[in-house]
């Protein structure tokens, strides 16, 4: 199985991670964790901590909400590049229902390629406004 972990300013994440739940039921192993209120070095701590956390031989992957931020910087001090998890910026709820439902089904690297790609298809203008 690939866990996730959804790491924001703020609460965007544990709001994201609720409607992924209301819409599909709740999700094992997807889990949300914020920056706020916390150093960079303690949000690292947070990463490092669910990184070794995660149950025997799964796969994992970093979904944060902007591309060099504090939530990158602490992914990456958390220790994700070294071991060998995915950071996926702009995280949105396309990306995360994406991520539930076929992270049983796909290789990660197929799973990361779907994933990024729902998520662009979700940013679109709607409307009167082209």
């Amino acid at each position: 199985m690939i866990e996730g972990l959804v790491l924001t300013h703020g609460a965007i994440g544990a709001e994201l991670v609720k409607v992924v739940a209301m819409i599909l039921g709740p999700v094992a192993g997807l889990e949300a964790e914020t920056n706020e209120g916390r150093s960079a070095l303690q949000t690292a701590d947070v990463v490092a901590t669910w990184l070794a956390g995660r149950a025997p031989g799964a796969e994992g992957l970093i979904f944060i909400d902007e591309h060099g931020g504090s939530c990158a910087s602490a992914a990456r001090l958390g220790g994700a590049e070294a071991a060998g998890v995915p950071v996926l910026s702009g995280v949105n709820l396309a990306m995360l229902l994406a991520f539930a439902t076929w992270r049983e089904d796909l290789p990660r690297a197929e799973l990361v390629q779907r994933i990024v790609d729902q998520g662009r298809k979700a940013v679109a203008v709607v409307g009167a406004g082209r």
